[in-house]
């Protein structure tokens, strides 16, 4: 069997790094995998380069851009491909161009994103030969707003890529407490409400916020903190791997307004964290709410802000769901799970 997943570029966003771990999974698998990309220049482009997949970029020549996938259907054919997944909204796009033709290869379309999707990705997922939502709230989503119901559909949650080892912050340790959130800085993300949350704590909580990641919010961000006073207590370390991160925190906290299954919230549950996140889109499938975190209404600062000072305030309330938050993770998002759900599909699919 021969499969390939479509990206636009491999910028290090959730997508694209589950991208590399499923085309690597596949490998792993004796499924001989490819990894068709738009265009160079991305972060972990030197990583699927010393991957296990075979690794193509298109050609663009002058005109460089994420939508653009000259010679894509080619390639396919060319590879003699039997399965083709794309991933992530440009990837969609084109495969909604490509779904539009008679094809020598299957077509999986996937929906993974809290965002409004374009006409083209929509095509995908009425056309596609199968579709792959990360969660049960995306599929309900994708019914719900653009009226697709697919029999020939399924939900493979995204697998916990990142492992913690023995280092891992105890919930019990000493204050200050360590808050983090890890995501792009864009605008839906609303980093620039969580560092209001936060200035909202009581006087008397020693804490600190780490966000990190980079986008055209950060700076904003940045200046956000300042105005608020709160700066002494919040980093910005960019771009990092965040197993550190997650390693020397205490609790996970994101405020974002649309989501898919965040990989933030996932990959902080395997490290132990209880989360407190508002209740949007598929957030409430990536933790146990009262068990390993809290789910509060979207919008309502004032339950934020109570719930994070109850488990800030509780070492005994951290470690409780910070067992349960590690059995959960384990339990639903284990990356060997994925990869057996993509292996069985591509059988049935091929």
């Amino acid at each position: 069997m021969r499969i390939a997943l479509i990206q636009d570029h491999l910028r290090n966003g959730g997508t694209e790094n589950q991208t590399l771990h499923i085309a690597q999974g596949l490998a792993e698998r004796g499924i001989d995998s490819h990894v068709v990309v738009f265009r160079q220049g991305g972060v972990l482009d030197d990583k699927a380069r010393q991957s296990d997949f075979a690794l193509h970029f298109l050609e663009q020549g002058i005109l460089v851009a994420d939508w653009f996938a000259p010679g894509l259907d080619a390639l396919l054919r060319s590879l003699k491909i039997d399965v083709a997944i794309a991933m992530g909204r440009m990837a969609n796009c084109q495969a909604g161009l490509l779904c539009r033709h008679d094809l020598p290869y299957k077509v999986v379309a996937t929906f993974r994103t809290g965002k409004a999707i374009p006409w083209l990705q929509r095509l995908a997922l009425r056309k596609s030969d199968h579709l792959v939502a990360n969660s049960h709230e995306a599929l309900d989503r994708v019914d719900r707003l653009y009226e697709i119901k697919r029999e020939n559909s399924s939900v493979i949650y995204n697998g916990c890529i990142r492992k913690p080892d023995n280092s891992s912050q105890n919930p019990l340790a000493p204050k200050p407490v360590q808050l983090v959130s890890a995501s792009m800085f864009r605008p839906e993300k609303k980093q620039i409400r969580l560092l209001r949350i936060c200035a909202q704590l009581p006087a008397q909580l020693d804490w600190r916020l780490t966000l990190a990641g980079d986008g055209p919010q950060r700076e904003p961000c940045i200046q956000e903190a300042n105005r608020l006073g709160i700066e002494h207590r919040v980093q910005f370390p960019g771009l990092v791997d965040p197993s550190e991160l997650y390693s020397k925190s205490h609790i996970a906290v994101h405020a974002s307004a649309k989501e898919s299954l965040p990989n933030f919230l996932v990959e902080a549950q395997m490290f132990g964290l209880p989360v407190v996140a508002y209740d949007v889109d598929g957030v409430g499938e990536t933790f146990r709410h009262q068990t390993s975190g809290y789910l509060v209404d979207q919008g309502d600062e004032d339950a934020f802000v109570e719930r994070l000072v109850q488990l800030a305030e509780s070492p005994d309330l951290r470690l409780q769901m910070s067992q349960a938050a590690r059995d959960y993770a384990k339990q639903t998002f284990s990356p060997e799970a994925q990869i057996d759900a993509y292996v069985e599909l591509l059988h049935k699919l091929a």
